[in-house]
């Protein structure tokens, strides 16, 4: 389980990587949701994860773990909070699915999550977040960039994102100055 959970934090917060070429007139806006976070460091210090709840089962059968009530997620990367957590095993015993349900909440120093519930396929990298779904990021000065909706797709393998329905970017004062110019 602590193998599967070091990368959570990668899996539900790849929206801050950049993309290389822009092609659809929207550096800009990127840039100021983007804000100046950089990316956790690769070489970050590693310690033992630590998932606790009140009530854990475990299903040979159906090869699943669950975790509920009060489930917290401590990892050197994030904090993970939640009603409850499945972690769905395939074959080999390696992760297949994630799921997290209820309250769901996924901080770090500079960003935060937060849905009532995310599944994270490993197949196609996909995590599908949604309920009331937000992604922020905060920048050094306080600054917070965010985007919010009923469903948040994000294809971590190709580093994307889909926001439906009712998508909503919010940008701090003036990171937006940049677009003033296509309104002339």
């Amino acid at each position: 389980m602590r193998k599967i959970l070091f990368g959570l934090m990668g899996m539900l917060l790849p929206w801050y990587a950049s993309a290389a070429v822009d092609d659809d007139g929207m550096a800009a806006a990127r840039a100021a949701l983007e804000g100046a976070a950089q990316p956790v460091p690769q070489q970050m210090a590693l310690r033992d994860t630590r998932i606790t709840a009140r009530r854990m089962e475990y299903n040979y059968k159906e090869a699943v773990a669950i975790m509920s009530d009060d489930v917290v997620v401590d990892d050197a990367r994030f904090r993970l909070t939640a009603d409850r957590l499945f972690v769905f095993f395939d074959g080999t015993n390696s992760l297949s699915q994630l799921v997290v349900m209820g309250h769901v909440a996924v901080s770090n120093e500079n960003r935060r999550a937060s849905c009532e519930k995310a599944v994270y396929t490993k197949v196609d990298g996909r995590l599908v977040m949604v309920g009331q779904a937000v992604l922020k990021n905060i920048s050094s000065d306080g600054k917070v960039s965010q985007v919010a909706g009923d469903k948040i797709t994000i294809w971590t393998n190709d580093q994307r994102m889909e926001v439906y329905p009712r998508p909503t970017l919010s940008f701090p004062a003036g990171a937006t100055d940049g677009l003033k110019d296509m309104m002339k």
